[in-house]
């Protein structure tokens, strides 16, 4: 496959560089693609070569992985790996190495790989990363959103009580804020955030990677009319512009649509129609119509 893209000359120094590597004894936690089987890092499948052991999310799953690449390293589920600790201590302290990878993309993001790390540093194992694929952020590379400052919460609760409690208590977070969501429960989350965080930017990303990749960007309700019409399949990334950003990024829009509704509409029924659309405090949009009527 490698000669597709590569020369032969380049392909050889590639080969005399990965030989040449001295990875120290330790495990190593591997990022492996989220959709596109290309997205793998030369490193990563040097590593899953060498090693003596890869602990996986799903050994099924991974196996497909590691045949595509011709990788012939054995394989053990994460919760099986009690069994076996004590001896793979002894072995790495004796100069071995091991691999930990999750079901796609980077170990211990939404998975419970951090146990086996946290396993491993105490024993005073050294852990590695071989950095990859991580779906939210690939999400958020493209979502347009600011990037300085974000957080990621994972999946939300499930009971809708919670959920909506949880909603409530980051309602006033500045940053951007991250979510995972099942196709099952996308629609009643992504009115709950209409709910409680109001009519807000997002950016819903489904299937990143993968043929059926889609990003759908819009403010809350326009996202929700946009997924009620689709059949909805895959694994979602929310994303949500902060309480502070949505403002500032909205109130452009404001101020272009109260000129608009002021020829039609007295300035009560202005504001009431700009408050409701975008979940403005009204004595802010009163001062911007108050602006623009006397201009």
């Amino acid at each position: 496959m490698c000669n597709l893209f590569l020369s032969s000359e380049l392909i050889n120094n590639i080969s005399r560089k990965i030989y040449l590597q001295q990875e120290k004894p330790g495990l190593y936690v591997v990022a492996t693609p989220i959709g596109n089987i290309f997205d793998i890092s030369l490193r990563a499948l040097y590593i899953l070569k060498k090693v003596k052991l890869i602990f996986a999310e799903d050994t099924r799953n991974s196996k497909k992985l590691l045949n595509f690449f011709e990788i012939n390293t054995p394989l053990i589920a994460c919760h099986e790996y009690n069994e076996i600790l004590s001896q793979v201590t002894n072995k790495i302290h004796k100069g071995e190495s091991y691999a930990l990878i999750s079901d796609a993309g980077t170990p211990t993001i939404s998975d419970p790989g951090y146990r086996l790390i946290n396993w491993c540093i105490q024993q005073g194992i050294d852990v590695f990363p071989v950095p990859g694929a991580c779906a939210f952020i690939a999400g958020l590379s493209a979502s347009g959103m600011p990037t300085d400052s974000f957080t990621f919460f994972g999946f939300l609760p499930t009971r809708e009580q919670a959920r909506l409690k949880f909603l409530q208590n980051i309602k006033n977070n500045k940053e951007t804020l991250i979510f995972l969501e099942s196709p099952n429960r996308i629609l009643n989350t992504l009115n709950n955030m209409l709910a409680i965080l109001g009519n807000r930017f997002c950016c819903i990303c489904r299937e990143i990677t993968k043929v059926f990749e889609e990003f759908i960007r819009g403010n809350l309700n326009e996202v929700i009319n946009s997924l009620g019409s689709k059949k909805i399949h895959g694994e979602f990334i929310i994303i949500l512009r902060g309480e502070k950003q949505n403002q500032a990024d909205n109130i452009n829009i404001v101020v272009s649509e109260l000129a608009d509704l002021l020829n039609k509409y007295s300035l009560k029924e202005t504001v009431s129609i700009i408050s409701k659309k975008y979940q403005f405090n009204k004595h802010i949009i009163y001062q911007k119509a108050l602006e623009l009527k006397n201009e």
